[in-house]
C-alpha cells in the first residue's frame, strides 16, 4: 500500500496575520464599549457573488479579504478555479452552491479555516489542501476524476497541525477522496466521520506514511463500489495506514500508530481495511459485504475484509462478513524479504459466512510469531471457510471457535507451527511456549473432522472441548 505519488502541491509555508491593524483598530475604540461588542468587531460574512467581474479566483480572493466568512449561494456556480486560492487563517467558506475546476484548482486551509456545506453544497474537480491546525471540513459533495485526490493533507512544512475535523463527507466519482501524505510533519486529534464514498478509484481515505501522527479516529462511514480499472498499481482500497520501513523491533517512530477505525460498512471491494507497519491500534465494529477478487483486478493487491502486514499490539474486534474474503495478517515484506511478522494481537466475536459465496476465496489467514509474543483468537465462527495460522508465537489462545469448510477446499482449521526448514522459521518462538484450545470445532460440510495440523511442540499445551485429537507433543 505505501505508494510514491506523483502529486506534487506547491510548497505553501503559512503566514500568521498581522495583528498590527488589528490592535491599531482597537486602542481607537471608546473604552466605554462593551466586551461583547467587541468580540463582535470585524466579524462578518460576504457572498463571493458580489465580488465577481469575470474571475471567480480573483473574486475569492478579494472575498477572504474582506469578510471572515465568504459564502457560496445555492443558486451560483463558480467555474473555472484553476489555481490555489489561499484562505487566510480563521476564515470560513460556507458553500450551499457549487465550484467547479480543471483540477488544477485547490482551496489551500491554514490555521483555523472551515469549509462548511450546506444542502447542495458541492466541489468539482477541485482539492481541499489542509495545511493548518483547528481546521474543518464538514457537509459537502466532492467528486471528480481529474486530480489525484479530492482532499489533502500533508506538505513539507515539519510543524505539527492539530484538531482536524472532517465530517459528514460524500465523495463519490473520484480517485482518492482522502489522501495523506505524513512523512514530514504531524498531525495530532484527528477525527475523520461519518463519511459516505462510493464509486471510487482510489482509496476512501489514505494514511500514508504517517510516523508522526497521534490520536487518529476513523468511524462511521459507508464505503461502497471501489473498483480500480485504470491501471493504477496499489490503488482501490477502503480505507489504508502505512508507517515506514518494516522493522522487527517495532520501533515507534517508524509505525503508524494510536489510531481507532471503526463502524465501517464496506461492500463491492477487493480490500476493505488495510495497516502496513503499525501498532497500538484498535478496528472494530465493521459489516463487510462481497469483498471479492473481482474488483480492483490489476492493483496488484490482495483480496480481504481486513489485511494486516507486520503490525505489533493491536485488536480486531466485532467484525461481521458475508460473501467476502476474510483477514490476511502477514509478515512485513519488502523485495521478497521478510522482516517483521505480527505479534501481540487479539481476535475477538468474528463472523464470516460464505455459504452462498460464488467463488473460493480467503477465509483468516494468520502468521504471527516472535520470541516473547501473544495472540488471542476468541469467539469465531466461520461457515464455508479456513482458519489458518502459520509460524509460532510465544503464546497462542483459541477459545469458542466453530470452523466448516468444505470438504473439496481443504481442512477448515490449520495450524502449521513447523517451520524450521523455512526462512520465516527465524521468527518462531521456542522458550516457554504455550498452545491453549478451548471449545474448538472443526468440521466439513457433512460435520465430519476437518484439521490439519503438522507439529506441536509447545512447552505447555492446555486444551478442552475439542472435535479432534492434537499430536502427540514433541520436544
Amino acid at each position: 500500500m505505501r505508494k510514491n505519488f506523483k502529486l506534487t502541491p506547491p510548497s505553501f509555508s503559512s503566514s500568521r496575520r498581522k495583528l498590527l491593524k488589528a490592535s491599531s483598530l482597537l486602542a481607537a475604540v471608546p473604552l466605554l464599549v462593551p466586551r461583547c461588542v467587541l468580540a463582535a468587531a470585524g466579524k462578518s460574512e460576504a457572498s463571493v457573488q458580489k465580488f465577481y467581474n469575470g474571475d471567480w479566483i480573483a473574486a475569492f480572493k478579494q472575498a477572504f479579504a474582506a469578510a471572515d466568512t465568504v459564502s457560496v449561494p445555492a443558486d451560483l456556480v463558480c467555474d473555472n478555479i484553476n489555481t490555489a486560492i489561499f484562505m487566510p487563517e480563521g476564515k470560513t467558506l460556507h458553500v450551499a452552491g457549487g465550484l467547479k475546476g480543471n483540477g488544477k484548482g485547490r482551496f489551500v486551509m491554514q490555521d483555523g479555516c472551515q469549509i462548511l456545506g450546506a444542502k447542495g453544497g458541492r466541489f468539482n474537480n477541485i482539492t481541499l489542501d489542509v495545511r493548518g491546525s483547528g481546521c474543518t471540513i464538514k457537509g459537502i459533495d466532492m467528486s471528480g476524476f481529474v486530480p489525484v485526490t479530492q482532499i489533502y493533507i500533508g506538505g513539507k512544512e515539519k510543524r505539527t497541525m492539530r484538531n482536524l475535523v472532517i465530517d459528514q463527507i460524500t465523495v463519490h466519482d473520484a480517485n482518492y477522496a482522502i489522501l495523506r501524505q505524513g512523512f514530514h510533519n504531524r498531525m495530532e486529534n484527528v477525527k475523520i466521520t461519518n463519511g459516505h464514498f462510493r464509486h471510487l478509484q482510489g482509496d476512501a481515505i489514505e494514511w500514508n506514511v504517517a510516523i508522526n501522527d497521534h490520536n487518529l479516529l476513523i468511524s462511521d462511514h459507508v464505503i461502497e463500489n471501489i473498483d480500480c480499472t485504470n491501471g493504477k498499481i496499489n490503488w482501490g482500497i477502503g480505507i489504508g495506514l502505512a508507517g515506514s520501513t518494516y522493522d522487527n523491533e517495532y520501533p515507534e517512530d517508524q509505525a503508524v500508530k494510536n489510531f481507532v477505525v471503526a463502524n465501517i460498512t464496506g461492500s463491492n471491494c477487493r480490500q476493505l481495511i488495510h495497516v502496513e507497519n503499525g501498532k497500538h491500534f484498535i478496528i472494530r465494529n465493521i459489516k463487510a459485504r462481497n469483498i471479492n477478487h473481482t474488483f480492483s483486478q490489476k492493483a496488484g493487491i490482495d483480496n480481504a475484509t481486513v489485511a494486516i502486514y507486520g503490525c505489533d499490539n493491536f485488536v480486531l474486534d466485532n467484525i461481521d462478513m458475508k460473501d467476502s474474503a476474510g483477514f490476511l495478517i502477514g509478515y512485513g515484506v519488502i523485495k521478497g524479504k521478510y522482516l517483521s511478522i505480527p505479534q501481540n494481537f487479539k481476535l475477538n466475536d468474528i463472523t464470516l459466512d460464505n455459504t452462498q459465496m460464488p467463488f473460493k476465496s480467503r477465509g483468516i489467514q494468520i502468521s504471527s510469531g516472535n520470541a516473547t509474543s501473544f495472540v488471542a483468537i476468541t469467539n469465531v465462527t466461520m461457515k464455508r471457510a479456513t482458519l489458518e495460522l502459520h509460524n509460532k508465537p510465544q503464546h497462542l489462545f483459541l477459545r469458542n471457535v466453530d470452523v466448516m469448510q468444505h470438504a473439496d477446499a481443504g481442512p477448515a482449521l490449520k495450524l502449521n507451527f513447523d517451520l524450521r526448514k523455512d526462512v520465516r522459521g527465524r521468527f518462531m518462538a521456542k522458550e516457554d511456549t504455550l498452545l491453549s484450545l478451548a471449545n474448538v470445532r472443526a468440521v466439513n460440510e457433512n460435520g465430519g473432522r476437518s484439521v490439519d495440523i503438522d507439529r506441536v511442540d509447545q512447552v505447555h499445551v492446555n486444551a478442552s472441548g475439542l472435535n479432534f485429537a492434537l499430536p502427540v507433543a514433541t520436544k
